[in-house]
C-alpha cells in the first residue's frame, strides 16, 4: 500500500481549481459573507416571534425589505410633506392627547436595525407589566364591544392580543394597511399604535416613540403608525395609557 503523500492532496486541489474556477471563488467569497451574516441572523433571531417567520426565511424577507424601509424612523419631517394631512382627514391633524405631555427621561432604548420585528433591546419590561398592558385593552374593548373587540394580531404573531377597531366601516388609513388593527404589545412590552398625526409628532419629539420602518411605504403601513416604549415605572404606565386612549378617540372619531 501506497504511503500517503501531501503533495498528491496539494496537486488534486490545484486541478479541481483550474477546472472550477468559478465554483472555487464562490466557495471562497462565501466565507467571509457568511461571517458578516451570522450575526445579523442571530440578533433576528434574538428578537423573538413577530409578524414574519422566526426562522432564515423571515430574516431574508425583512433583508429584502431593507431598500424600501425608512432610513431614519425618528424623522419627524416626514409629518410635513405636502399631502401627507390629506390621507387622515377629517381628523389626522386633530390632538387627542389628553393633558400635557412631558418629556420622556433619559435616552431612548436601543432598537435594532432589523424592519420587523421592531422590538426595544435595553429598557425591557417584564411580563406582569405585559399582561397588566394586554389587560387594560380588555378592558376598553368591554366597555366599547360595538366597535372594539381584542383577538390575535394580524400584524404581529397570531397569539399576540391585539386591539381591533370592529362592526363599522374602517377609516381608509386603517382599512388597506392594519385591517382596524388599533394596538398591540410586544414581549418586552414596546407596544404598535395608530395616533392621529399631530399626537404621534408630539410623541415622537418628546422621546416616547418612534415610527416603524414600514411606517408611509408603499401603503403597507399609515405614517402614524409608532412604537411606544415600555413603561419604566407607573408614571410612565399613565402615559402609555394615554396614548392608547389617543389611539382609540383618532380611529373611533368618525363614529361620534
Amino acid at each position: 500500500m501506497s504511503s500517503w503523500n501531501p503533495s498528491h492532496l496539494a496537486a488534486s486541489i490545484m486541478s479541481h481549481i483550474r477546472h472550477h474556477p468559478i465554483l472555487f471563488t464562490s466557495a471562497i467569497a462565501i466565507v467571509p459573507l457568511g461571517a458578516l451574516m451570522l450575526p445579523s441572523y442571530r440578533g433576528f433571531i434574538d428578537l423573538g416571534p413577530g409578524g414574519l417567520p422566526h426562522n432564515v426565511v423571515g430574516w431574508l424577507l425583512q433583508g429584502a425589505l431593507r431598500p424600501l424601509a425608512l432610513n431614519n424612523t425618528r424623522d419627524q419631517s416626514l409629518f410635513q410633506k405636502p399631502g401627507i394631512a390629506s390621507a387622515y382627514e377629517p381628523h389626522g391633524t386633530t390632538r387627542f392627547l389628553q393633558g400635557e405631555l412631558s418629556a420622556r427621561r433619559g435616552d431612548r432604548p436601543i432598537i435594532p436595525n432589523y424592519v420587523a420585528p421592531q422590538r426595544q433591546k435595553t429598557e425591557k419590561g417584564d411580563e406582569a407589566l405585559v399582561n397588566r398592558m394586554n389587560s387594560h385593552l380588555r378592558d376598553l374593548a368591554s366597555h366599547r364591544p360595538e366597535t372594539l373587540a381584542v383577538k390575535g394580531s394580524g400584524l404581529e404573531a397570531r397569539d399576540n392580543p391585539a386591539l381591533w377597531l370592529v362592526g363599522t366601516p374602517l377609516p381608509k388609513y386603517l382599512a388597506k394597511s392594519t385591517k382596524g388593527e388599533i394596538v398591540h404589545v410586544h414581549p418586552e412590552a414596546s407596544s404598535h399604535m395608530i395616533l392621529s398625526l399631530s399626537d404621534a409628532e408630539e410623541a415622537m419629539a418628546k422621546g416616547w416613540a418612534e415610527l416603524h420602518p414600514l411606517s408611509s411605504v408603499m401603503g403597507y403601513l399609515p405614517l402614524p403608525y409608532v412604537m411606544v416604549y415600555a413603561p419604566r415605572d407607573e408614571e410612565e404606565y399613565g402615559v402609555w395609557t394615554r396614548f392608547v386612549d389617543a389611539a382609540v378617540a383618532f380611529t373611533t372619531a368618525e363614529l361620534q
